[in-house]
């Protein structure tokens, strides 16, 4: 009866949550490095760029991103993003990557912050792939969000 119970939960969260999908394009902007050997260095980056999503809006976003490296190794990675929508409101999202992740091109982050009229995406965890291709990104992200998001996101537009 108890894994009954549990399945059930389980399949009632999965028909609550909805994917969510981003396509995000930038530019480097800000590329400074500090460089302690050829393979050891301190790197600050800044991208600037606009995005669609899946449920058709659209907007700007920047980030920031401080990356460490140490013997070809990332000692520290961290990045903050904003996500301004068409309406003017936002999110922010930060993460952090390992070395495999970074090398890979992909990682997750978390919505941390959002104006009063998204904060239900407050906590959401997303998954992202990232490619460059000379000084521009290409950026793709899968979120599960809550119905109650999905509902806050369709408001955007409107």
């Amino acid at each position: 009866m108890k894994l009954l119970i549990l399945f059930l939960i389980c399949i009632s969260t999965q028909l609550l949550a909805k994917d969510y999908f981003v396509d995000l394009h930038a530019k480097v902007i800000i590329d400074e490095k500090h460089y302690y050997s050829e393979k050891s260095y301190y790197n600050i980056l800044k991208l600037d760029g606009s995005f669609t999503d899946s449920l058709g809006n659209y907007g700007d976003w920047n980030a920031l991103a401080s990356v460490e490296l140490n013997n070809g190794k990332i000692k520290q990675h961290f990045f903050s993003a904003e996500v301004i929508y068409q309406n003017e409101t936002a999110i922010y999202a930060q993460g952090s990557r390992t070395s495999e992740e970074f090398e890979q091109g992909t990682g997750v982050f978390t919505i941390t912050s959002a104006h009063n009229s998204l904060n239900e995406l407050i906590g959401t965890k997303c998954i992202f792939g990232i490619n460059f291709f000379k000084s521009t990104s290409f950026t793709s992200l899968k979120c599960d969000i809550s119905e109650a998001s999905t509902k806050q996101l369709m408001k955007v537009k409107e």
